[in-house]
């Protein structure tokens, strides 16, 4: 039993130590327009591995003064006799939770020092209001594509109401000019007494693709507690 024991630490010693942990192969940043200084800022890198024996592994973010280091790593598991490793392309994206900032102009950098650097930047408005969004979102679960197809389509946020003293108002749309479409759906308080009680909603939502050039439109949902929910889709 003891050599058991001893054989599978050294099994699992060795697979470790062939595991290296690598600067992630990012190709695109999307940064997101409409923030404020209320709001935790989000974005989304993409990229993709050249074969499903890298996994994920950790984002470090760094705020000094207006530039923002984002590093994203992988882990490359090493393991040349597994068929696995055959060369294939294995799409990646990663949501980057940067916080709350205030308002002004950032330069947001990916992997800095790296042939995988990107950089982009962000404006942060300063709020109208001192509340913690001027808008009360639904708790948002998921985006469900229909129809994408030249340059419009359109799709189903399944969502849930926080409370029955609010009630879906509207939608609106925020686009960057480049990749990404900012949706805020919009909840408005029908009662001055609210419980506990949530219902599930579906929120269909449009969108048009004419102002963004790039080939990848990153759908960037706004929910309730400063989350979201994203999609890509690839005109």
């Amino acid at each position: 039993m003891k050599r058991l024991t001893v054989f599978a630490a050294l099994l699992a010693y060795s697979t470790f130590a062939m595991a290296e942990v690598i600067i992630s192969p990012v190709d695109h940043l999307f940064v997101p327009k409409g923030f404020d200084n209320n709001d935790n800022v989000e974005v989304v890198v993409s990229g993709k591995f050249p074969n499903p024996c890298f996994i994920k592994n950790k984002i470090d973010v760094i705020v000094k003064d207006e530039k923002i280091v984002i590093t994203v790593t992988a882990i490359k598991r090493e393991d040349s006799t597994s068929e696995l490793c055959e060369p294939m392309i294995v799409p990646f994206t990663e949501e980057v939770f940067i916080g709350n900032l205030q308002g002004g102009n950032y330069e947001i950098v990916v992997n800095e020092g790296s042939r995988h650097t990107i950089k982009e930047n962000l404006n942060v408005a300063v709020s109208r209001s001192e509340s913690v969004d001027e808008y009360l979102y639904p708790i948002v679960e998921y985006v469900e594509l229909g129809f994408t197809g030249g340059l419009g389509g359109d799709a189903l946020l399944y969502a849930k109401a926080p409370s029955d003293c609010v009630v879906f108002d509207h939608v609106e749309y925020i686009y960057n000019g480049k990749d990404t479409i900012a949706i805020l759906p919009v909840m408005k308080k029908t009662s001055s007494i609210c419980n506990e009680k949530i219902t599930r909603i579906e929120i269909p939502i449009r969108f048009n693709l004419r102002s963004l050039p790039h080939s990848d439109v990153l759908l960037y949902v706004r929910s309730i507690e400063g989350k979201s929910v994203t999609a890509i889709i690839q005109k």
